[in-house]
């Protein structure tokens, strides 16, 4: 079996990156992934919560309105019941990410 892979040993570096929101020397702070990693679960969360807000809203109006002004929500009960549960479950995440950063720091202080 002949090999049909040619190894280039002049191939081009890829061009992505890793996104970040700290840039510079700011990257190199103690806990600049922290702070990334809450802004992200932060926005997540967010954003769930409104999307299940905006459904739920929609919804209540569709109860009062005639039937030619009734709107479709953006997302159905059990899509809203999964997002709440993924907000629960980032921001679960996140309590005990902190609370083990600080368990960290309070080791550190008892040295």
């Amino acid at each position: 079996m002949s090999n049909t892979h040619s190894c280039n040993h002049h191939t081009i570096p890829p061009t992505h990156e890793d996104f970040r929101w700290v840039f510079g020397s700011g990257q190199n702070e103690r806990f600049a992934d922290f702070i990334e990693l809450a802004r992200d679960i932060s926005a997540g969360v967010r954003t769930c919560l409104q999307i299940i807000y905006a459904s739920e809203l929609v919804r209540e109006m569709n109860q009062d309105a005639d039937p030619e002004q009734v709107c479709a929500p953006a997302i159905g009960k059990a899509d809203a019941n999964n997002l709440f549960r993924l907000a629960l479950a980032a921001i679960s995440a996140l309590h005990q990410i902190s609370q083990d950063k600080i368990d960290l720091l309070n080791k550190m202080e008892h040295r």
